[in-house]
Formats: C-alpha cells, sequence, structure tokens
C-alpha cells in the first residue's frame, strides 16, 4: 500500500553528485537520476536531497583552501545555446573565479587560443581590481605546450604575462575539480545556471546584456551557499591583499615570439607585418 520504499542505492547515488558538485542545482539532480534509470518525482528528489545533506559533514560541503586574494582559477568552455527562433549555436567563454569570496566574470571568447585567454583572464583582473597571488587553470592545453622530459613547456605568450602581472600559475588535471580547493565545477556551473537555463534574441546583443545582469545577480544580490553572503560583501578583502594591475587590460601588448621569413614579412593569424630587409631569417617579438 502506498509508494513503494526508495532504494538505498538512490541515496547513494545523491550523495555521490552532492561530494562532486556541493552547488548542484535540484533541477538537475532529479535530470541525472533520470538519466540512469531512476525517474524520481521532483518533489522526492528534494525530500532525498534534504536527507543526505544532513548526512554530510559540513567541512565537506563547505571547503576553504587558502586565504582571499591568494587563488582565482580560469577555464574555458564551450556550450550550445538556444535562440527564441529555436535554432542553437555554439559559443566559446572563458570562466574567471577568485576563489575565498566566490567573485565571479564571465566573458564571450571566439576560440580558446593564447589571446582571448590572457584578454579575458585581464579582464577577470580589472573587474575584480586586483591580481591574485595564483591563477589555476583547469584545462591547461593553451598554457602548456608541451612537456619534455616531465618538464611543461609553458607558452611564452602567457608566461610574459604572468612576468608583467607578477601572477603565479598552477595547474590542475581536467575534470578534477577537488584540487586546489575548487569544490564546484567552475564552467559547469556556468553552463547549468546561465546559458541551458535561458534563451536568447540574439547572440550579439541579447545574451550580453543577459549575460551582465546574470553576474550582476550571482556576485551582488544571490548569496553564495557556500559562503552564506553575496561574494561581493567578501571582494573588498579579497582586493585589500590583491596587487593593483601593472597595465590597464586595454593597454596591454601581448608579446608574441616569431622569426622573420626569408622575404622580410612576419606572418602572425593570417596578418602580415613587413619589417627591414637585414631582419630576414632573425627571431623577433611581435608587440600586439
Amino acid at each position: 500500500m502506498g509508494r513503494p520504499s526508495l532504494d538505498g542505492r538512490v541515496h547513494e547515488q545523491v550523495r555521490e553528485l552532492l561530494l562532486a558538485e556541493p552547488e548542484i542545482p535540484p533541477g538537475e539532480v532529479w535530470r541525472r537520476l533520470r538519466e540512469t534509470g531512476t525517474p524520481l518525482g521532483l518533489s522526492t528528489t528534494y525530500r532525498v536531497l534534504g536527507e543526505v545533506r544532513q548526512q554530510i559533514p559540513a567541512e565537506v560541503l563547505v571547503r576553504f583552501e587558502g586565504v582571499a586574494g591568494e587563488f582565482a582559477q580560469f577555464d574555458f568552455g564551450q556550450v550550445d545555446v538556444r535562440l527564441t527562433t529555436g535554432v542553437r549555436r555554439r559559443i566559446h567563454f572563458a570562466a574567471y573565479r577568485l576563489k575565498w569570496s566566490r567573485w565571479m566574470h564571465v566573458a564571450l571568447v571566439p576560440s580558446e587560443r593564447v589571446e582571448p585567454l590572457v584578454r579575458s583572464l585581464l579582464a577577470g583582473f580589472e573587474a575584480s581590481s586586483g591580481v591574485p597571488l595564483r591563477v589555476v587553470f583547469d584545462n591547461p592545453k593553451t598554457v602548456v605546450l608541451r612537456r619534455e622530459e616531465g618538464r611543461p613547456v609553458w607558452n611564452a605568450t602567457l608566461a610574459q604575462v604572468v612576468v608583467d602581472y607578477g601572477f603565479g600559475v598552477e595547474l590542475c588535471t581536467p575534470r578534477s575539480p577537488e584540487q586546489k580547493g575548487s569544490v564546484e565545477n567552475l564552467v559547469g556551473f556556468v553552463k547549468r545556471a546561465f546559458f541551458r537555463a535561458r534563451r536568447f534574441v540574439d547572440l550579439d546583443a541579447d545574451l550580453p546584456r543577459q549575460l551582465a545582469e546574470w553576474l550582476a545577480e550571482v556576485n551582488e544580490v544571490r548569496p553564495n551557499r557556500a559562503t552564506g553572503e553575496p561574494p561581493a560583501a567578501r571582494l573588498a578583502m579579497e582586493r585589500a591583499r590583491m596587487k593593483p594591475l601593472a597595465t590597464p587590460a586595454a593597454e596591454y601588448g601581448l608579446k608574441v615570439p616569431v622569426t622573420v621569413g626569408p622575404t622580410a614579412m612576419v606572418s602572425y593569424q593570417g596578418v602580415r607585418y613587413a619589417m627591414p630587409a637585414k631582419a630576414c631569417g632573425l627571431p623577433a617579438t611581435l608587440h600586439l
């Protein structure tokens, strides 16, 4: 009589989801359970979530590594967004977050090359009014070109940015959000909470407008579940411990290592630049 009791495996599934992503929305938990063959009702999902959260120690759900101004996280993401016409379009974005305050900056980028990486990273520095001690990159494909004898060969353009702005670089294994105290999957959160939750009229005006409104809400209005207060309330302490930008983001020139060709031309991303004839064959630095 009545509803059948839940299998204990359901609670274990929910526990694993919460430990991996403590800020996962209930609707996403409900969807993932259905995909694995456990079609619970939404109200039942809320009940199970409440029961499981009571069993998880608070220190597991809320972990802080480091102090204010020490760590920031950066990663690229791509997602298919829905337009009001029903068309789906794939876009790329860059996400930056200060780990202590959970303050976030998200920018649309044309690709995941080094120039969009640097420009969006500097935009994150400028928007938060400071440079943290270290930046953790979850996806190092653009950061590390290759490894030689077990040692990373850094992208020279990014390496110069590190020197010019004075921050350290740390690498995390992709899809390992538990490293460096990053209890949430930053890219996954942005996808679920913004891009997949909304529809857009177009990509040029409506999407950037909605993104700015959403960032204002999550940074300044909505209390963060891990801290219990909006990230903007903790940002002042981060700013007090971060370094000022050595150069405004819009004025910074990327330094790209190149070689002058036999016709005294330098090519970079399809654009050719003329050089003096005596520079043929010489290594050079392109200031972009």
